[in-house]
């Protein structure tokens, strides 16, 4: 067999047979706080196999968010951090050791329990050919 045909045979059985190093999976889902959806705020998902060192974060917009396949996360487990800081500005007066920032003294609240973001134990597991929605109701 020449070099041509070998080469040739071991692309058609790569596409033949579906191999590819390209398994990313879409996660979508909803995120409430209070019973109410999250109206704005970020979740971020960070594999929990040290080695791929994958993470993916994703914007929520009136309790919804979505990270579409070729941009989605790599099959495994992941920590799931959920954050919403309330965007106002503290009043000077009542915070007048606060840093200043860009106008001001601006340090916003996270509105979000600390178990959910900083300290999260949330984990979820991403599996290939599967529905990959995950809900995350805050109390």
């Amino acid at each position: 067999m020449t070099r041509f045909a070998s080469a040739f045979c071991c692309l058609f059985c790569l596409f033949a047979f579906g191999c590819s190093t390209d398994n990313r999976c879409d996660v979508s889902g909803t995120v409430t706080l209070a019973g109410k959806s999250l109206d704005q705020g970020t979740i971020m998902f960070v594999s929990v196999d040290e080695k791929s060192g994958n993470q993916v974060s994703a914007l929520i917009n009136n309790g919804s968010y979505k990270i579409p396949r070729d941009g989605g996360l790599q099959p495994g487990k992941y920590r799931v951090a959920i954050s919403s800081p309330d965007g106002k500005t503290p009043d000077p007066v009542a915070a007048p050791d606060a840093l200043p920032g860009p106008t001001g003294n601006f340090s916003s609240k996270e509105r979000v329990p600390a178990k959910y973001n900083t300290e999260s134990q949330l984990e979820i597991e991403i599996k290939q050919g599967q529905s990959n929605r995950f809900d995350f109701p805050i109390p």
